[in-house]
């Protein structure tokens, strides 16, 4: 209870709640007197003031009325009684209507007034307006009388009298409705003048209890808000181990301050996770699925280029080695191999037993460069391969029979969706589509050709004239009804050496042959070919494949070489 009492929210709170009590009752007596006021005015703007112009209208009727009386004997024939009769009618009929209006405007003014003294006062206003209205009509008929021909002066002398008795009641209880709207408008000036006392006392309060409580709270604030910045300054630079801030007192500061002490806590613990699951998944995906940012969300479709890698021999090498030796050598060939995909803005999606499936798509790449990077990227684990050949006898123990590892890879460029896949509880950032499926394939393919680097032509198109590739093939896989041009992926356009040129343009000029059906001159040209370079694998599969074809002639060509398996 004690500590409670210490508290800045006591304090602030008990402030709040005198400052609370005195402007409500400032503002109910504020409320009370501008309510008063507003039913004051409403009562001037929508019945007093309108009954006082139903009074001028009246008279205005009435001073008419005596003249068209007079008209008739001052020009006595037939249309001049006619046009009489006309006019006296009308203004009969007004005098009606403006009779109306006041009485409606008297009544809503005895209902809507805010006083019970106002209201009496307008209820005596009724027998006069109802007198009013009684002497008006009687005007009326007399004056219709008056008009027809020869009409006596005494008759006009009725009429006259009349006017002026309506005159008089007009005027009288004109008299009265100027008086109320005076009294009102008195009542008004004084609510008004009492709304503004009200005002200037909450003006007064705020001010009076403001000022302490701002200076009561700042002096219990500043220190720990001093520290508190100096903590979210080192959270901001990163220095995350000089960011606890020292609690030193036990109100809602101290529990600010321990929050944030646990704030700390939880982002060193998610640095810790993005540390450890960084070594399984690529950190920029960690750092998005634990922000809740765009990697977290569902499938999108984007044009990407993907990875496949596998280990040549696995299978067998698995055999020679104990199974913690197959463990170490993975992990060490899976590192090395997966510097050069990261460095390049891949992102690794799996390792499936010795494979590697990795991709370049937005926001992780450049879409403009994404395939020359994965290109760099492959063309750089390439490079690595003959430093991490001589590290294996360590990797694994031994010095004899040391297996000798080396993997083929293949890129294929396509739409695909990427997102996150899979139940709630075993989520996948992965990507999805034919192209991924294809590039599969493709990998698959470089047993076919002899080669290690395998390339769909969009990647290829995509990737520039910095990258250099050699056009091998034209094929369709299972399950597809459209070919696919592949390239071997040779290398930088501007290191590649002489003799290679010379070597794709013999094939070049074979594979032409090959596709056009000419498959003796395809086979010379594969022979040249070979004669540069004896161990080049697509030049011996085309060979092999010209003499197939030549010994077997299809009943149709089309230059695609069909794959019958996945």
């Amino acid at each position: 209870m004690a500590s409670l009492l210490r508290s800045i929210s006591f304090k602030i709170f008990g402030m709040a709640v005198l400052l609370l009590v005195m402007l409500a009752a400032a503002s109910v007596w504020s409320a009370s007197s501008s309510q008063s006021v507003q039913r004051q005015l409403e009562t001037l703007s929508r019945s007093l003031f309108p009954l006082v112009g139903a009074l001028n209208d009246l008279r205005d009727i009435t001073r008419q009325q005596g003249v068209t009386a007079k008209f008739s004997t001052t020009t006595p024939d037939a249309t001049a009684v006619a046009a009489c009769e006309v006019d006296a009618r009308s203004e009969a009929s007004a005098g009606k209507i403006v009779g109306f209006r006041a009485e409606a405007a008297r009544a809503l003014g005895a209902r809507i007034s805010a006083l019970e003294r106002d209201r009496m006062k307008l209820q005596r206003l009724e027998p006069m307006i109802a007198e009013l209205r009684f002497q008006h009509l009687r005007l009326s008929r007399l004056t219709l009388a008056a008009c027809r021909l020869e009409a006596t002066p005494v008759e006009l002398a009725y009429v006259q009298a009349q006017a002026d008795d309506v005159m008089r009641l007009s005027a009288a209880v004109d008299t009265e409705v100027k008086a109320y709207v005076t009294e009102i408008g008195l009542a008004v000036t004084a609510n008004q003048e009492q709304a503004m006392r009200a005002n200037i006392l909450m003006i007064a309060v705020a001010t009076l209890l403001g000022m302490p409580l701002a200076w009561l709270v700042a002096r219990g604030l500043t220190r720990p808000i001093l520290r508190l910045q100096a903590g979210a300054r080192a959270v901001r630079d990163g220095q995350l181990d000089q960011a606890n801030v020292t609690v030193t007192t036990r109100d809602e500061i101290g529990d600010v301050s321990r929050a944030f002490n646990a704030m700390v806590i939880e982002l060193k613990e998610k640095d810790r996770i993005k540390e450890t699951f960084g070594q399984f998944i690529d950190p920029r995906v960690v750092s998005g699925l634990i922000e809740g940012g765009a990697s977290a969300t569902g499938g999108e479709k984007k044009l990407a280029t993907i990875y496949f890698s596998d280990l040549v021999g696995f299978t067998g090498l698995g055999e020679r080695l104990a199974p913690s030796s197959v463990v170490a050598l993975l992990n060490a060939f899976f590192s090395d191999m997966t510097g050069p995909i990261r460095e390049h803005n891949g992102i690794v999606d799996k390792y499936i037993g010795d494979a590697i499936m990795a991709f370049w798509a937005p926001p992780f790449a450049d879409p403009a460069t994404q395939a020359r990077a994965a290109c760099t990227a492959l063309l750089a684990q390439r490079a690595l391969l003959h430093a991490f050949q001589a590290r294996v006898p360590d990797i694994v123990g031994l010095r004899r029979d040391v297996p000798r590892i080396d993997f083929r890879a293949a890129l294929a460029t396509g739409e695909v969706v990427v997102g996150s896949v899979g139940p709630n509880n075993a989520r996948s950032f992965t990507v999805i589509g034919d192209a991924v499926n294809f590039c599969s394939r493709l990998e698959a393919t470089n047993k076919i050709y002899g080669t290690k680097m395998l390339i769909d032509g969009a990647t290829a198109d995509m990737a520039g004239v910095t990258i250099a590739t050699r056009e091998i093939d034209t094929i369709m896989v299972s399950g597809k009804s459209e070919p696919m041009v592949i390239h071997q992926l040779a290398g930088f356009a501007d290191s590649l050496p002489a003799d290679r040129a010379d070597l794709f343009g013999f094939y070049a000029e074979a594979l032409a042959h090959y596709r056009a059906g000419n498959w003796s001159a395809a086979e010379a040209g594969f022979a040249r070919a070979l004669a540069l370079l004896p161990d080049d694998g697509p030049s011996i599969a085309l060979l092999a494949r010209c003499r197939q074809l030549m010994a077997a002639p299809p009943a149709s060509w089309d230059g695609v070489w069909r794959l019958a398996t996945k």
